[in-house]
């Protein structure tokens, strides 16, 4: 975004070189504007499947539930898709001019002062910014540099004071190509969610077939909330292959639905251990996203599950940059200006969103006879015309660029779109050419 609208930028990267581990991502009608306007949408469709069905299974395979969402695209104009990690990067990175990504750059400190915030890395360098923009990720170091500025302040949050835990044990894999013959399922032309939810194992398994006849897959648990005094949430807090095997050997037995007497062990075996992941996390929302000079972006202030955190980041990302091309100045009161009004466009949005990932991990997590009953409502007995309502909630807004062509979404879907945010009132001064644009 950065890019076409001009904003001079630099991506510090702490890897050596960019790894897309774990396992997939969604988007939809909400991000796939943006992604039209940017040039990128035909792309994204190539290495990607609509979803159609989420369908439910017991630890028996036998079917338990579904919920639909073959509607998105009528509701909203373009489908739910799913791809994996890896082709997501790709086509950002290649995009993205290779000397604007600097490699091995790990941030440690951020200082700031009248000229600017300065991001001060562990091979020594530093580098001197307008405004520093975190999207780090759940542990996010700039997070963490900004928590203890506003703590010594006397203007941390409680909520924000507490450190992040865990509350799910996640593994996750993408397995290189199968034999269609074996798994006649991945000759299908759109992925449906295929999850089972043993009765008793405290894990439930989500399998999601990708182009190329991949498999993405997911193992979950919810586990009672653990911070990070214990050293362990921030052990498992990369994505990275370490820590997967032990949790591997443990789930192989769960049921896999796409033959019979398949288990998980079945793809595991065709899953390269750099492509597993082990994470823990707890879902969160922080309520402070900015001090000064430097913002959040991303799982640095929203931490959901069900891969919602890209098609959250992108949208984020449409605000922010928004609003950064029309800001008149770098003056501390503007960027102030600006960052509020990203946090007031965003909050609500991004708590809805957690909420409904919350909930959605509950109902499949959750053990136990109540939890049995839930299920069984939420997965039979919910009205068409609400599942409706709740799909058109899901992608009625769709934000775009404004300094771009929009993409038709007239055009495209039933159901209108939102109005746009209305942009900020410079007055006089907003007939300038932005303050972050080359003059």
């Amino acid at each position: 975004m950065f890019e076409r609208a001009g904003i001079s930028y630099l991506i510090l990267e702490k890897a050596t070189t960019i790894r897309a581990l774990g396992s997939s991502l969604g988007l939809d009608a909400s991000s796939l504007p943006v992604m039209e306007q940017l040039g990128l949408l035909e792309d994204f469709i190539k290495v990607s499947k609509p979803v159609r069905h989420f369908n439910f299974y017991n630890e028996g395979v036998k079917p338990i539930g579904m919920v639909d969402f073959s509607d998105l695209e009528e509701i909203g104009g373009y489908p739910a898709i799913i791809l994996d990690r890896p082709a997501f990067y790709n086509i950002l990175t290649k995009n993205i001019p290779k000397e604007k990504i600097k490699y091995n750059k790990r941030v440690l400190t951020i200082t700031q002062d009248e000229d600017g915030a300065t991001a001060n890395c562990s091979d020594g360098s530093a580098y001197l910014s307008t405004i520093i923009i975190g999207a780090d990720g759940a542990y996010s170091a700039v997070r963490q540099n900004i928590y203890k500025s506003l703590k010594a302040k006397g203007k941390l949050s409680s909520n924000d004071a507490k450190p992040l835990g865990y509350n799910q044990h996640c593994l996750v894999g993408v397995s290189k190509p199968f034999d269609p013959e074996l798994y006649p399922i991945l000759k299908n032309d759109y992925t449906d969610f295929e999850i089972v939810i043993p009765k008793n194992d405290p894990f439930y398994a989500v399998y999601m077939p990708l182009p190329n006849n991949r498999i993405s897959w997911a193992i979950i648990q919810n586990v009672p909330r653990a911070d990070e005094s214990s050293g362990d949430s921030f052990r498992f807090s990369e994505w990275g292959p370490h820590a997967a095997q032990e949790m591997a050997d443990f789930v192989r037995h769960l049921s896999n639905p796409f033959a019979e007497g398949g288990t998980l062990g079945d793809i595991i075996d065709n899953t390269p251990m750099d492509l597993i992941s082990k994470i823990m996390l707890e879902e969160k929302f922080f309520e402070s996203w900015f001090e000064d000079r430097v913002v959040l972006l991303g799982d640095g202030m929203v931490v959901p599950s069900a891969g919602l955190g890209a098609n959250l980041a992108v949208l984020e990302g449409v605000h922010l940059c928004n609003l950064l091309v029309d800001m008149p100045s770098t003056d501390q009161k503007d960027i102030t200006r600006v960052f509020t009004a990203y946090y007031r466009q965003r909050a609500k949005i991004a708590r809805l969103a957690l909420g409904n990932s919350r909930q959605f991990g509950k109902v499949m997590g959750d053990r136990g006879p109540i939890s049995q009953v839930v299920r069984k409502l939420f997965l039979n007995h919910v009205p068409a015309w609400m599942s409706k309502q709740a799909n058109t909630q899901r992608v009625q807004y769709r934000p775009q660029l404004h300094f771009l062509p929009p993409a038709p979404t007239e055009t495209k879907g039933k159901i209108p779109a939102r109005p746009q945010e209305p942009r900020l009132d410079w007055g006089s001064r907003g007939l300038q050419k932005g303050s972050l644009l080359p003059h």
